[in-house]
């Protein structure tokens, strides 16, 4: 009986004394090792690599030689080592640029004009390479947010697939496929079957999984009340500046301020009743009213942020949020004075007073939680048979985060199926695009919240990282020479090799990696980004940018 003959060939190369191809998941190219004599090979640097067998035929087309090497075999005979990158070589360039899947302001639908499937997306950064592919396997159901900025289309192909829960497949013959990780075909027990192994080996799987979103966003309505900047530039309550005339501010002329000691006059007139400042002291719309919620200092939410949670329909029928709205009761000119008033509060249905709302100039100093006004604001409260000047009776309607008062870290959504015994080894499934919205409808006084749609997005996004690390039937076989066996989301690697006897042999492994290859799948992916991160800083260094 005769025996097949493997046999290998490229542009160039007339004789070798061993070839070995590695076939694995991921964007990185793979790695053709071709020993040869020195004289017999002078390969071109590119080609198509071909693997023969029996009538089989295993190409791998656009190839490219990375390097040659001298070395000495055990018996001290010179060899010529050849390094040979699949196609995935030219992946390493272009660029991809494009925000998509915007969420509207108030969080709750994607801009319209941005909407892409997971599996458009997809096909955008495939055609950025220059490829054919198949991406009707991916979810279709998620939005994710992207904001490519000239980014490498591999790594933005690699980082979608992640977060989908997928991985990127280069097939025999050159074709790319995005599938589901973990799902795929069997690896077949034929005749030609040598060796094999099956073992479960969960791939350093963690105790349980937990979803953890953007920070929350609120929107408050906090009480402001009147401060001061002290000479040092400190913010104090406006009752204890040190430069507050002896009778108090109530009798004191709001325009001149006259009794104020003249060196600190100017500084009194620029911020006496025209700087307020947020006031801790209440528990955010959504939260249990329990001591752990109840902010206690102002610094466990600022920043504040520059806008309202609430967003308004513009003609173009999309949605902007609305600004931070300071409200309340305060004099309003001298037309309307003696104010008749029938309450002491503001009411924050705004609907019903909408003449509360404060419309002249001021601006907010994020960062301090001030209000800064461009004139006095204030009211007057009757004594006996006169008037003397009070704080009028503010409120800020903003969005903010919250943080945890014993770790400073902003508090996020987060879920976790498995019961709180197993929580100690968690893998966390971050995702910042996604985050919990609350705040509180005053026409009707219920809190609105997008809990819902968040939850909906942590259980895909766990089913998908449990799918990624379930060990479903691994193992490893080895076939005697050569077999078309391509890789899908489970079988994550094939090897085709002939050793210097000249036997070839495949061997496939699914839902796992053998040390076939110099990196995991993961540490792949790792240096990858690792590789990105450093061309981002470059490239925000060449523009100097510091941020």
């Amino acid at each position: 009986m005769t025996i097949p003959e493997a046999s290998f060939s490229f542009p160039g190369v007339s004789d070798f004394v061993e070839v070995r191809y590695t076939l694995a998941h991921g964007v990185s190219p793979g790695r053709i090792t071709l020993r040869t004599l020195p004289g017999a090979a002078e390969p071109a640097a590119v080609g198509t690599a071909t693997f023969r067998y029996a009538g089989t035929r295993i190409e791998m087309p656009n190839c490219r030689v990375e390097a040659v090497t001298a070395e000495t075999d055990y018996a001290g005979r010179a060899r010529l080592r050849f390094e040979i990158l699949d196609q995935r070589w030219a992946w390493r360039f272009g660029a991809i640029s494009g925000e998509y899947n915007v969420r509207s302001p108030d969080g709750k639908i994607i801009v319209p004009e941005t909407e892409k499937t997971p599996r458009e997306l997809a096909q955008l950064c495939l055609d950025a390479l220059g490829e054919k592919g198949e991406v009707s396997a991916m979810p279709d159901r998620l939005r994710p947010y992207v904001n490519w900025d000239y980014k490498v289309p591999a790594l933005a192909l690699a980082d979608l697939a992640d977060a989908c829960g997928c991985r990127v497949v280069l097939k025999i013959g050159g074709r790319v496929a995005v599938e589901p990780a973990g799902q795929g075909a069997n690896l077949s027990l034929s005749p030609a079957a040598i060796a094999g192994e099956a073992v479960y080996d969960p791939p350093e799987a963690p105790t349980g999984f937990k979803f953890v979103a953007a920070p929350t966003l609120y929107q408050a309505d906090f009480d402001l009340a009147p401060v001061a900047v002290e000479p040092n530039g400190e913010i104090v309550p406006l009752d204890d500046v040190s430069y507050a005339p002896e009778k108090g501010w109530q009798t004191e002329p709001v325009d001149d301020l006259g009794n104020v000691v003249a060196n600190q006059r100017e500084l009194a007139k620029s911020c006496v009743w025209k700087y307020y400042q947020i006031q801790p002291k209440l528990t955010l719309p959504g939260d249990p009213a329990i001591q752990e919620n109840r902010i206690e200092r102002i610094d466990e939410v600022l920043p504040l942020l520059p806008y309202q949670v609430e967003a308004d329909r513009l003609p173009d029928e999309t949605l902007r949020r609305r600004p931070a709205w300071v409200y309340g009761l305060f004099e309003k000119g001298a037309s309307t004075f003696p104010q008749v008033r029938q309450r002491q509060d503001p009411d924050p249905n705004l609907n019903d007073v909408p003449e509360d709302l404060y419309t002249r100039s001021f601006s907010i100093d994020r960062e301090r939680g001030l209000v800064i006004f461009a004139e006095p604001v204030y009211l007057f409260r009757q004594r006996e048979d006169d008037y003397e000047v009070s704080p009028a009776r503010l409120k800020l309607r903003i969005a903010c985060r919250r943080r945890a008062k014993q770790t400073r870290g902003v508090v996020r959504f987060e879920y976790a199926p498995q019961k709180r015994a197993r929580r100690q080894a968690e893998q966390i499934i971050l995702r910042n695009d996604i985050g919990r919205e609350v705040y509180v409808n005053h026409k009707t006084s219920q809190v609105i919240a997008n809990d819902d749609q968040v939850q909906r997005h942590a259980e895909y996004y766990l089913a998908a990282a449990a799918q990624e690390l379930k060990a479903s039937q691994p193992g490893t076989l080895t076939y005697d020479g050569f077999w078309p066996i391509q890789p899908d989301g489970a079988i994550r690697q094939v090897t085709w090799a002939i050793g210097g006897s000249g036997r070839g042999t495949t061997v496939a492994s699914r839902n796992r990696e053998d040390e076939l290859i110099e990196m995991s799948y993961r540490e792949r992916r790792l240096l990858e980004r690792m590789v990105e991160v450093a061309r981002t800083e470059r490239r925000r260094e060449q523009q100097g940018d510091n941020r």
